[in-house]
């Protein structure tokens, strides 16, 4: 009886293109981490979960704005992504966003959330 044959795998070079379209931004300001499941060699991948809490909305006047949120029990987070990485991946991530930390740095003159004064 014979081996069956292995096909070859065979490399094939692909440009990628992100659409020019892209869908609404939206603000996040809560961020969760979570290894993956265990393996023999550590976890299997990095979860980060991104999420937006809302500020409580006080209706109370000045003086009774303290007893208003201390009613307040627990705030909601509204999770708007959950997003798996392998850890080159997550490098990759990091190395991006340090870029874009120090671009950002640079045109703002190291002035950090310059531009959340200009948001509506």
């Amino acid at each position: 009886m014979s081996k069956p044959e292995v096909p070859t795998s065979t490399v094939y070079s692909l440009s990628l293109k992100w659409p020019r379209e892209q869908p609404k931004a939206l603000p996040v300001n809560q961020f969760a981490i979570s290894m993956g499941l265990p393996t023999s060699s550590g976890p299997d991948a990095i979860y980060l979960s991104v999420g937006h809490a809302d500020p409580p909305f006080l209706s109370a006047a000045a003086e009774d704005v303290a007893a208003e949120a201390a009613g307040l029990d627990v705030l909601p987070i509204d999770v708007l992504g959950r997003y798996v990485f392998t850890r080159s991946r997550l490098g990759e991530l990091i190395g991006l966003l340090q870029a874009a930390a120090e671009a950002y740095d640079q045109a703002t003159g190291g002035e950090q959330d310059a531009g959340a004064r200009d948001q509506p």
